[in-house]
């Protein structure tokens, strides 16, 4: 995470520099070079610290996921189970990544969802895994491989269902969906579902974490 409170190391200043350019260009047109040109460094200054785009862009979101983790965690007497946390995650983390166009574009490019399918697997697989173990199912990891994959290939869906058909769906209806899916695969009962997702609209809806350097 980001440290504004100390002096920004030249990693944070590609970062934040990054991160400003994304919202103003978009994630294509925003370069190495002109990240490069507007820190006075050289592009290879960058290529050191992240390999290409997708590892920039990687680590500015899971900036953004750690930051509201460390927000819900700061509530811990409001904490219920593993489940409950990762509904009030995403209900918050889908909320501001939905808010904008260029926020939207910037997490579902289809270049960045790409890379995605196959980098973020073993992260999927273990909040199913955290789940699991919380409300002691018994689990093979192959198998929850499995259903990280499906989780992510109906995320994409969803998102595609919601750019379509616009008005279909509202924001909260799009964050539902999603969690409830997770909560079906990891085989909680219909009641545990719904008791978990509407505390967690419940607690999203009355703690709002401050705002986020560019997921806003």
């Amino acid at each position: 995470m980001i440290n504004h409170d100390t002096e920004p190391t030249l990693r944070e200043q590609i970062l934040s520099v990054a991160g400003d350019m994304f919202l103003q260009y978009g994630y294509g047109g925003t370069t190495f070079q002109k990240i490069a040109d507007q820190l006075g460094i050289v592009k290879s200054t960058i290529t050191y610290h992240f390999k290409n785009k997708f590892m920039l862009m990687e680590e500015l979101i899971d900036n953004f996921f750690s930051f509201l983790k460390t927000y819900i965690d700061s509530y811990p007497e409001e904490y219920r189970n593993k489940y409950w946390r990762h509904c009030v995650l995403y209900i918050y983390a889908y909320r501001r990544i939905m808010s904008t166009p260029r926020t939207r574009e910037l997490f579902y490019h289809k270049d960045q969802q790409a890379q995605w399918m196959n980098h973020k697997i073993e992260v999927v697989t273990g909040i199913f895994e955290q789940v699991e173990q919380d409300f002691h199912k018994s689990y093979d990891l192959d198998d929850l491989k499995v259903k990280a994959l499906m989780d992510m290939g109906a995320r994409g869906h969803l998102y595609a269902s919601f750019q379509e058909n616009p008005g279909a769906m509202t924001l909260d209806q799009y964050c539902y969906y999603h969690v409830y899916h997770i909560g079906i695969l990891c085989r909680l009962d219909e009641m545990t579902i719904q008791e978990n997702i509407r505390n967690a609209f419940a607690f999203a809806d009355s703690h709002q974490p401050p705002k986020h350097f560019i997921f806003g």
